[in-house]
């Protein structure tokens, strides 16, 4: 299990992508690594990719703020309940092995969850209202006993709206739609915020 890793559970879809984008850029900014895995995954590839993320993750980030459905007459949206639920059978699989795991569980009204999934109270639940800067601040709260040097809030804020505008810049002129959640894969969004942050630290520094 590696204490640095960091498996996210969370919707996928455009009106998220904004906060799932704030959830990657704090946790690399707190020198942390994003275990996610790739919408194009088939579902067979995809949940082993999710089960080996979560076996190997130290910490985990369930958002389950999007259980219901997305417009009038969808149905509602399980697949995060159910990955949350993997991650905590995991753990009390083998307390040996996988006690230490830690789970940020994130909704998006306070006790909402319990109409809903009431076995997980008394677990760490924080709600973000989908505001990208309170999101911005739980995750780092909750990372501030478990890391050294932890920055303000404010710092990794401000640092990403800069991160925002400077990508958003990129995207465009590679003809990209940078609102669409399928622009790109995951893992290019964290290679590209890996390489911006570094240089952004040295130059407020």
């Amino acid at each position: 299990m590696n204490d640095n890793w960091v498996f996210i559970n969370c919707p996928f879809d455009n009106t998220y992508f904004p906060l799932l984008k704030s959830i990657l850029f704090t946790l690399i900014y707190l020198e942390l690594e994003p275990r996610i895995s790739e919408t194009t995954d088939s579902g067979e590839v995809r949940l082993t990719r999710i089960t080996d993320f979560m076996i190997n993750s130290r910490y985990s980030i369930h958002d389950l703020s999007r259980m219901g459905p997305l417009k009038n007459n969808d149905l509602p949206r399980f697949n995060m309940p159910f990955e949350c639920g993997i991650d905590f059978g995991i753990k009390a699989s083998n307390p040996a092995m996988f006690g230490q795991k830690q789970f940020l569980i994130l909704e998006k009204e306070q006790y909402r969850y319990q109409k809903v999934i009431s076995d997980i109270s008394g677990n760490d639940i924080k709600f973000h209202k989908e505001d990208i800067e309170r999101l911005i601040k739980i995750i780092r709260d909750w990372f501030r006993p478990k890391i050294q040097k932890t920055p303000y809030p404010k710092e990794i804020w401000l640092a990403f709206n800069e991160f925002e505008y400077d990508y958003e810049q990129i995207l465009i002129e590679a003809g990209y739609n940078p609102k669409s959640i399928d622009s790109m894969e995951f893992s290019e969004i964290i290679e590209n915020m890996k390489s911006w942050i570094p240089e952004y630290k040295l130059k407020i520094s």
